[in-house]
Order: C-alpha cells, then sequence, then structure tokens
C-alpha cells in the first residue's frame, strides 16, 4: 500500500497541475486540437502546445494512437498465446531475430512474464483461421526447437468486450488532480 502511494506521490511531482489537466482532456478527447483545449482552460493554445510537447518528452505520450475496429478491417480472429521461450534460444538468435515470435506484425501486445513454465503472453489479431494457422506452422518451423507453445485461446474479434484503458486513465488522473486540489485548500487553511 506504501508503495503504491509514493508511486503516486513521485507522479505527482512530476506533472505540474496544467500537465494534469491537459492530459486528462487529451485522454477523453485525443483528437482535441491546441485551440480547443485552451478554451477548457485558462491557458494559451500556445502554452496548450508546450505542454503537450513536454508530455511526449517525459513520456506520459507515447503514441497519439487510433483504435479501429478490427471486424471491418477484416481482421475476424484474436490469439491470446502463452509461450515458453528455452533459454539456449538466445544463444543462437540474435535479438532481431527473435522479433519474428515476440514483435510480429500481427502482435497486438507482447508481455514477459517472470515464470518458468511461461516467459511471454502474445495477444495477436488474424484475418482468418487459415492465416493463423500459417503463422504458427511458420513459427514451429522456424523455432519449434526453441519456443513452446504452451497454451492458445482462438477467439473472434467480435467477442472483444472492451479494448481500452480510458476509463481507468481517467479514474487515475480524476484522482491525481484532487488530490492536488485538497493539498492546496488544506496549505490555504
Amino acid at each position: 500500500m506504501k508503495s503504491a502511494q509514493k508511486n503516486e506521490n513521485s507522479v505527482m511531482k512530476k506533472l505540474t497541475k496544467n500537465e494534469k489537466h491537459v492530459l486528462k482532456l487529451l485522454t477523453e478527447d485525443p483528437s482535441s486540437t491546441n485551440q480547443e483545449i485552451s478554451g477548457k482552460l485558462d491557458l494559451t493554445p500556445q502554452g496548450v502546445g508546450k505542454i503537450r510537447k513536454q508530455l511526449f518528452e517525459k513520456k506520459y505520450i507515447r503514441t497519439e494512437e487510433l483504435h479501429l475496429d478490427y471486424e471491418k478491417l477484416g481482421i475476424d480472429i484474436h490469439a491470446i498465446t502463452m509461450i515458453k521461450i528455452l533459454p539456449s534460444v538466445f544463444k543462437k538468435f540474435k535479438n532481431n531475430e527473435l522479433d519474428k515470435v515476440l514483435k510480429p506484425i500481427n502482435a497486438i501486445r507482447s508481455y514477459a512474464i517472470p515464470e518458468t513454465d511461461i516467459t511471454h503472453i502474445i495477444i495477436y489479431a488474424f484475418r482468418n483461421i487459415k492465416e493463423y494457422e500459417t503463422y504458427f506452422r511458420n513459427i514451429l518451423d522456424e523455432f519449434g526447437d526453441y519456443v513452446e507453445i504452451k497454451h492458445t485461446f482462438v477467439l473472434s474479434s467480435g467477442s472483444i468486450i472492451k479494448s481500452s484503458a480510458k476509463l481507468m486513465f481517467l479514474d487515475v488522473l480524476n484522482g491525481l488532480i484532487n488530490d492536488n486540489a485538497t493539498k492546496t485548500i488544506e496549505s490555504n487553511t
């Protein structure tokens, strides 16, 4: 509990009040212009632009990623795969060769897991079951002696219930903004 509070306090020190408000508004609507944000805050559009640039430089914002509709784009299959990469793979292959397994074009997210039986969980997207089968057949042909596919869950794109962390980020930002306002009120009394 104390480490979570310590992390939150370190975040508080790194973000100014205006940075928190701009970040919250960008989380609500990533396509907001500096002019639109400045209209909601007591800042100039140039000031918002400077804050936006600082948020990128501090790596609070990493990309301006679009959220696309998988089904409308013809991506019908998702696979959540648990794999084990054997230690011998690092002696045989270079990191960029391992990217075929850990960071392929079909991977949506890749997670390293500190376990012995499973080393990575990867979420993939494929146009159809044939593309899925071809991908894994090729991976096993090339890396079969070094990579074990422990388990795979194959899902249709239509089964996605939630694909955004937006509400969680807004909750965290609201907490930071409210904590800052409470501290300001307490210091004034």
